[in-house]
């Protein structure tokens, strides 16, 4: 998956993380024009050690669900 600079798809991409590669998540954040939720947080990759801080897809972050934080309601 890609790991944004900010919280849109359209964004700066600031690296790539891979499948089992550990993320650390500490902020979520909901794109209403793309009715969207990304997460901020740290990727060490796995191949290389490398980590990479910024936004990704909360569901692609998560796609196991077993993030112990479930995704926040949507904003009105």
């Amino acid at each position: 998956m890609k790991v944004h600079k900010a919280p849109s798809k359209s964004s700066a991409t600031v690296g790539i993380a891979y499948r089992k590669d550990k993320v650390v998540y500490d902020q979520w954040a909901y794109k209403k024009s793309q009715k969207t939720w990304f997460t901020r947080g740290t990727v060490t990759r796995k191949s290389d050690g490398v980590k990479i801080r910024g936004y990704m897809l909360y569901d692609c972050a998560n796609p196991y669900k077993t993030n112990p934080a479930p995704k926040p309601p949507i904003p009105k």
